[in-house]
């Protein structure tokens, strides 16, 4: 699996790379770019993270604990941000189709900064408390059995069964009025691809997420459900940047430079016939 992972890894950090710069310098900015950019940059970190231990673990190479533990919080902190960022997407993603009007009269000005940034932070403090109560891996007196492991990974839980259906419910909303609406023209590709990401981000990497919390009873599990949530982390963290060019490209079926179908994707054709 892991061989597998590596070529997934190397190709979604150059995509996510090319995209992130996109959205950067190239693409038109709205309310929504910039949880795409935050989305994408924690990809980068995760990928970041997969590649370097895939690589120690083909070729072992002395590493410093000190490093080990900077990557391993880090990729905590990316990890968990990437699921608290989508979810604030989808819900804003949602309350702007059902209410629009409520929406532009009362949202605050730099609100997706807000929000991203207080994701960050949240994701910091989670990370670090999971990190120290719940990470045996560099520390060899840190018990699983123990009682911080164990309310740790309950809360864990609690927030995935938060975030999760918020962002599902969420997302299967504004697919069904992107339905019904159908009739009056073709939907609005931000929101096909609000619905793509979501779905594969629970095909992949809320699959990966499960094993982690079962994994924590049932020692059992073992290996072979380990190497496939590898593979599957890797996808989950490197397939966001195609959907962009898949949605882009299905929206004008043209030829047109990357950058313009990743421009296209993130387009709400109703906020751009109203000018706004």
């Amino acid at each position: 699996m892991i061989i597998l992972a590596i070529p997934i890894c190397i190709l979604g950090l150059f995509a996510n790379a090319m995209v992130f710069y996109f959205l950067c310098s190239k693409v038109k900015k709205t309310k929504f770019t910039v949880y795409f950019m935050n989305m994408i940059f924690a990809d980068i970190i995760v990928l970041l993270y997969q590649y370097t231990y895939f690589m120690l673990f083909l070729k072992p190479t002395e590493v410093t604990a000190s490093v080990s533990n900077f990557l391993e919080l880090t990729y905590m902190l990316a990890y968990n941000s990437g699921l608290y960022v989508l979810t604030a997407l989808c819900a804003e993603r949602c309350v702007l189709v059902f209410f629009p009007i409520w929406y532009r009269s009362h949202r605050p000005k730099h609100f997706s900064f807000l929000v991203c940034a207080l994701s960050w932070i949240f994701s910091a403090l989670v990370s670090i408390m999971e990190y120290f109560t719940c990470y045996p891996r560099f520390y060899a007196y840190l018990d699983e059995d123990s009682y911080g492991c164990y309310f740790q990974t309950i809360f864990q839980i609690i927030i995935f069964l938060i975030f999760v259906p918020i962002m599902a419910i969420s997302t299967l909303a504004i697919f069904i009025r992107m339905k019904q609406k159908v009739r009056q023209g073709p939907p609005a590709p931000i929101d096909v691809t609000i619905t793509a990401v979501v779905i594969f981000f629970l095909i992949f990497d809320s699959s990966v997420r499960v094993y982690n919390f079962l994994e924590y009873w049932y020692d059992a599990l073992g290996v072979p459900l380990f190497t496939i949530s590898v593979l599957f982390d890797a996808i989950a963290r490197g397939i966001d940047p195609f959907l962009f060019f898949f949605v882009g490209y299905c929206s004008e079926r043209e030829c047109d430079p990357l950058e313009v179908f990743v421009e296209r994707s993130l387009q709400d054709e109703r906020n751009r016939v109203e000018g706004t």
